[in-house]
């Protein structure tokens, strides 16, 4: 089934340098793998079977997951268990409970060469590559013949469609996709704005305004300046969130820092002359105590330090986790109301939010060329783009997880009350909410968000705030290898020249931006747009 040249590049490529791929693709030498190597895998098309059986009789399908290091596909998980009662399919778990590097793992198992009938993986790009060696099956003639969920999801959805062809436009791999309207939003605290008669900054003038105002009036009244007007947990996220209130975009998403697209063109955020304005402002914003001083150190644990401290003034973050901090806090804080409230409009006047929930995500799932079992097996995958397979993974087991309520599943206040567990980590505990290809359900976040983020997601969407997010572009292994490698000079260099405009070690001025600019160009700026945009082109066709 298939060749072997996949197996001998892994082992090959770990050998020299301890990773899977060194950019050597099975090109158009690669065998045409559409799954159809088995007459017994096609036997469940000769009869109906009830419900959501794949099979009569019970099969047993092997699996690796290990992802983000610690998850571990557990064959007791209650939730997959329940799976195989509605399928006949069982899933038998291959990786070590006991590793602890998903990426190491993924390439070992891969170069053995027993590779199982499906597998999961967090890297898009390097199971795509791998698929156009021969490892895994192409899925497209499976989809259209035997799964009927899956297509009737990617005629649905578009942009997931095209998120999961490889640069040869064929599909190796279903991807996870997370479902929500919404990020991140800008959260002020609205008892300091009450109590210094200001009102909610709707201009960048008047944010200035407010921070000001937060750091020189002692709005949490202790008679102290320790007030901290604007922070973040992210050392450079909060400033990049900054930069769209002086029109500089490309600073929301963290995987392709500095690309946006405007009207087909792809652009780079801190290649441009508005870059130098705004980190010029946001330098004096800092100087004069505006942002936190230790923004670039403080770490994760930020917002619930200054928060709880109550000298946190203002911060941009994600709705539902930022807005519970009023049900933490407002017992231990009198009058304490974190607000979200809508972007101040830029100096150009528009009043934009540039982060959002990305429709496609890079976990996911695809069968091995290996597999005895290909119809079988996207019959499986199918299963979870059922109605009923996307309830189970999203909400969990009925009568345990949730109750049907006029339809729709909700939570039992068991799940939604407890104390010791989020509702994330007891699904998970279970096989829920893991990342292999479904539909999420935004609904299962809804229940436990607050409703103070509700409305503030809700006026972020009926407003029209959230900008359109930069498409997940791939690239061939050729592409990949030459953008990673001129990226990575970039950014470096962006991030390193960033932290010392900031922090006043370098001062920013006509000469010094003009001389980042050459440095930037040196680096092959100009070079890495070019192929962005090939890449960009691609996609949108």
């Amino acid at each position: 089934m298939g060749n072997k040249k996949w197996m001998k590049t892994s082992a090959l490529t770990m050998v020299a340098v301890g990773m899977l791929l060194a950019g050597c693709s099975g090109g158009n030498n690669a065998p045409q793998n559409s799954g159809n190597q088995s007459n017994a895998s096609k036997e469940p098309d000769a009869e109906q079977l009830a419900g959501h059986l794949i099979t009569k009789e019970p099969l047993e399908l092997t699996l690796h997951m290990h992802f983000a290091d610690r998850f571990i596909y557990d064959d007791n998980w209650p939730i997959f268990k329940e799976a195989e009662k509605m399928t006949n399919i069982k899933l038998k778990g291959t990786a070590s409970k006991s590793a602890t590097n998903s990426a190491e793992l993924f390439n070992t198992m891969m170069a053995s060469g027993k590779v199982p009938d499906l597998v999961h993986h967090q890297n898009k790009e390097q199971y795509d590559s791998l698929g156009m060696e021969g490892a895994f099956l192409e899925l497209d003639e499976l989809i259209e013949e035997h799964a009927p969920n899956i297509k009737k999801f990617l005629s649905e959805h578009p942009d997931s469609a095209k998120y999961m062809k490889a640069s040869n436009g064929k599909t190796y791999f279903l991807n996870f996709t997370p479902d929500g309207p919404a990020a991140k939003g800008w959260f002020v605290r609205q008892d300091w704005l009450d109590k210094l008669n200001l009102e909610q900054p709707k201009t960048v003038d008047e944010l200035y305004a407010v921070l000001k105002a937060f750091k020189e009036k002692d709005p949490n009244g202790n008679g102290a300046n320790d007030e901290v007007p604007f922070f973040s947990r992210d050392k450079l996220s909060g400033i990049y969130d900054l930069l769209i209130q002086w029109g500089v975009q490309g600073g929301a998403d963290a995987a392709k820092r500095g690309f946006y697209a405007d009207n087909g063109v792809v652009k780079y955020g801190m290649y441009e002359q508005g870059y130098k304005t705004a980190i010029e402002n946001i330098a004096k914003w800092y100087k004069e105590g505006l942002i936190d001083k230790e923004i670039f150190t403080r770490g994760p644990k930020a917002r619930d330090i200054l928060l709880g401290d109550n000298v946190g003034g203002m911060t941009h973050d994600w709705f539902a986790s930022t807005a519970n901090f009023n049900d933490i806090l407002a017992p231990k804080i009198a009058g304490f109301f974190l607000n979200p409230i809508a972007p101040p409009a830029n100096t150009e006047g528009k009043i934009l939010e540039e982060s959002s929930r990305k429709g496609t995500h890079a976990s996911g799932w695809g069968i091995s060329a290996e597999t005895k079992h290909p119809v079988e097996a996207i019959k499986y995958m199918d299963f979870w783009f059922s109605e009923d397979g996307r309830r189970l993974m999203n909400f969990g087991i009925e009568g345990k997880h949730y109750d049907l309520v006029d339809g729709k599943p909700k939570f039992k206040d068991s799940v939604l009350k407890n104390t010791e567990k989020t509702v994330i980590q007891q699904l998970q505990e279970e096989g829920g909410q893991i990342e292999l290809a479904f539909h999420q359900d935004y609904a299962y976040e809804e229940q436990w968000t607050n409703p103070i983020a509700l409305k503030g997601i809700k006026d972020y969407v009926s407003n029209g705030y959230i900008m359109e997010a930069y498409p997940p572009v791939s690239y061939t292994d050729e592409e990949r290898n030459r953008f990673e490698e001129l990226n990575s000079a970039v950014l470096t260099f962006v991030e390193e020249k960033l932290q010392k405009w900031v922090l006043g070690a370098e001062p920013i001025n006509d000469e010094t931006f003009s001389k980042y600019i050459k440095q930037l160009e040196d680096l092959g700026i100009k070079e890495l747009l070019e192929l962005e945009q090939g890449a960009y082109d691609r996609y949108m066709k």
